[in-house]
């Protein structure tokens, strides 16, 4: 019997690892609900080159990921794993993709290093399982950032010209995903490797401009659509926001400079430790060398850029998930070659911070049996309130911490005797199995405390001729799970007419907790709480 191509074998884990379990939970305020909301208003609306929230203009993202959203909704409805979907095919497309540049560059077992690393480091695997932008947007920049690679080698004319049209349509569609950031990642990366390189161009003229052609292209997919329909508002509303996105904190993320080197090394765990060791690795390969190269530059330009943006969100850093997870398999691969073993340093790393993380796994379980004791200590009425959701813990959810540690343990001892590819190998394999059962079971009580309450108030009113806001809070969950139909009267997305106005059908409300005072001097009616919320209604005037 002939066994399956380990492609082949690549994506069925993929698949395995990202599609199941994709709808266990309601989508996540802000972003995941964002996003979704989006692409339903696209099929409710017909609209689908102008991006909507509560059914008027949304200037902040360009339509590409909703048109992905969109046309999963249409196969398998409007839903949480609809939305979530298309990450789980990015993160198929990416397993392969990486283990066929670690397989045709390197050697056949940094490849599957390589995949394991981004299934076996916490935070990589978790974004191909959720309803954000950010992994397609990797996927393409990381894509153009490949080829540029292969076209910096000596070849022929016409392949590096092929390359760079390549380069160009992943470019445009990381435009079309997200926006000109794109552009910017790969122009620094372009410089920062000519200068290495002492000045030495790889391409020509019309290279250049055939990659730029294409990248305008694709963009004005969008970009001239929305100026022929609706003029140029909103395409200007879109370059403010990117702007003041580098300039100012928006939505309160503003961070101190070593948010994302902190965010990274834990969140990137184990690959952001073993990383060290790919990254003082060398070789004199010259394909390895130059690999290595645009790895390095794209994993410090992304870094670098993005510490001295103002706004710092976890996910603005998440494109060096690819080259570091590539440091990590390619100093793993030369400890390996020369049997070496792992630097003691890097063993105790990992011993250290995986044993935090571990007991933090164990232990958060634990919240819900000790919620009493730890209420004294709380000072936020909110989450006060929250702990009182029962959130159906069975008490066996710790087990996976503990077993997480032993693994850890066992992996350190290996690698203290030498046997760095069983310690490596059996970590990375025990998180890649060991996450997914953990965020399956105690991700649904986490979401109980925190947004349930809200969301299933929301869920009540469907099909309801009604207005449905939130007071004195951010949120796009009340669009999203009362499925809201546009609305005829000119003011309906006016908090004050729908408080004070004179509503044409009833309206409701939803509240933390700690605003309640203030809101019942608004005249609305409180008809429930639960958790850290209250909902409140308002009946047409008489």
């Amino acid at each position: 019997m002939k066994l399956p191509q380990q492609p082949l074998i690549v994506a069925a884990l993929a698949a395995l690892l990202f599609i199941p379990f994709l709808g266990y939970v309601h989508l996540f305020d802000w972003d995941e609900i964002n996003f979704a909301e989006s692409a339903r208003e696209m099929l409710v609306s017909g609209e689908y080159f102008r991006v909507q929230i509560n059914f008027k203009p949304f200037w902040e993202k360009p339509p590409l990921f909703f048109w992905l959203q969109a046309l999963s909704m249409k196969a398998f409805g409007i839903n949480e794993f609809a939305a979530r979907f298309p990450n789980a095919v990015c993160g198929i497309a990416s397993l392969s993709l990486l283990f066929y540049i670690g397989k045709t560059k390197v050697n056949t077992r940094f490849a599957w290093l390589w995949v394991l690393f981004m299934v076996g480091s916490f935070t990589p695997a978790l974004y191909f399982k959720s309803g954000i932008i950010d992994p397609w947007f990797n996927l393409f920049i990381f894509y153009a950032i490949w080829q540029l690679s292969q076209a910096s080698h000596k070849q022929e004319a016409n392949i590096r010209t092929k390359r760079f049209a390549l380069i160009g349509i992943s470019l445009g569609l990381a435009v079309l995903t997200k926006g000109p950031v794109a552009l910017l990642v790969a122009a620094l990366c372009v410089l920062i490797f000519w200068v290495r390189n002492r000045f030495v161009f790889f391409f020509n003229w019309y290279q250049v401009v055939l990659c730029v052609s294409i990248i305008l292209g694709i963009s004005s997919l969008w970009v001239v659509v929305e100026i022929s329909h609706n003029g140029l508002g909103v395409i200007k509303d879109f370059i403010v926001y990117q702007i003041d996105l580098f300039k100012n904190p928006v939505a309160g993320h503003g961070q101190p400079w070593y948010y994302h080197p902190v965010v990274l090394l834990l969140g990137a765990f184990p690959a952001s430790v073993f990383s060290f060791q790919g990254f003082v690795s060398k070789t004199t390969k010259p394909e390895e060398v130059v690999l290595k190269q645009w790895m390095s530059t794209l994993f410090w330009v992304v870094l670098i850029l993005f510490s001295a943006v103002t706004t710092k969100i976890v996910h603005y850093s998440s494109l060096c998930w690819m080259p570091l997870t590539f440091m990590a398999a390619y100093g793993i691969e030369q400890l390996l070659q020369y049997e070496k073993r792992v630097p003691k340093l890097i063993v105790w790393m990992t011993a250290l911070i995986g044993f935090v993380m571990s007991l933090l796994m164990a232990a958060l379980p634990l919240i819900e049996h000790y919620k009493h004791k730890l209420i004294p200590y709380i000072k936020d009425d909110f989450a006060v309130a929250a702990l009182s959701v029962d959130a159906n813990w069975n008490g066996a959810e710790w087990i996976v911490g503990i077993l997480l540690l032993f693994l850890l343990i066992r992996s350190i001892v290996l690698q203290l005797r030498g046997e760095t590819m069983k310690g490596v190998v059996g970590l990375l394999v025990g998180i890649m199995i060991g996450l997914p059962v953990y965020l399956a079971w105690v991700v649904p009580k986490i979401e109980a405390y925190s947004q349930r309450p809200a969301i299933e108030f929301y869920e009540s009113l469907q099909g309801k001729d009604c207005y449905v806001e939130t007071l004195n809070m951010k949120s796009y969950a009340q669009y999203f799970y009362t499925q809201c139909k546009p609305h005829t009267h000119p003011q309906y997305n006016e908090v004050n007419w729908l408080l004070f106005g004179e509503i044409d059908k009833p309206a409701y409300f939803v509240s933390k907790i700690t605003e309640e005072a203030e809101i019942k001097g608004y005249g609305a009616i409180e008809i429930g709480r639960k958790g850290g919320f209250i909902f409140w209604t308002r009946e047409v005037p008489r």
